[in-house]
């Protein structure tokens, strides 16, 4: 009789180790299968030419950005709410509206008073410009008319201190 237990809990033991094993194979593979983040544009990319009109009736163009900040930012994403309070230096902003024009102007005024906005539908051609991908936040910096630094934070974009 005990040799009958020894094997039920013997199996028991590895039924367990096998679901456990299973599940970790299929966590495994959920990851595979999420999409990866596009690619960031690279530094030293011209950026490509543009125009499109601001919220105060303005038109920005590629030729006006020389050492500029540039953000791609939606009013539903929420990374982009925290990043509004961050952006306190000039910088132009891409606020792609998704049809609610409400809710951008609402997040783009409080993005602060150094920053330029323009409202861009889902599939600009400001975002083609720049080789940016769909996710926001996207930050580039921008010097004569190149990349030189891209990310989805603040830290990524940063001018680095002069050695």
């Amino acid at each position: 009789m005990s040799f009958l237990v020894a094997v039920v809990a013997v199996l028991a033991v590895l039924t367990v180790l096998n679901l456990l094993l299973s599940a970790a194979i299929i966590r495994l593979l959920n990851e595979q299968r999420r999409p990866a983040l596009p690619a960031l544009p690279a530094a030293g990319t011209e950026i490509g030419a543009f125009e499109v009109t601001d919220a105060d009736g303005a038109t920005v163009t590629d030729r006006e950005l020389d050492d500029a900040l540039v953000a791609f930012l939606s009013p539903t994403c929420g990374p982009c709410r925290r990043l509004a309070g961050e952006l306190t230096e000039p910088a132009v902003a891409f606020i792609i509206d998704g049809g609610d024009r409400d809710a951008a102007v609402e997040y783009a005024a409080g993005l602060g008073p150094a920053v330029r906005v323009a409202f861009v539908g889902d599939r600009s051609p400001v975002a083609a410009a720049f080789g940016a991908g769909d996710v926001t936040p996207t930050l580039i910096r921008v010097r004569d008319r190149r990349i030189t630094a891209a990310g989805h934070d603040l830290d990524a974009v940063r001018p680095q201190p002069v050695r």
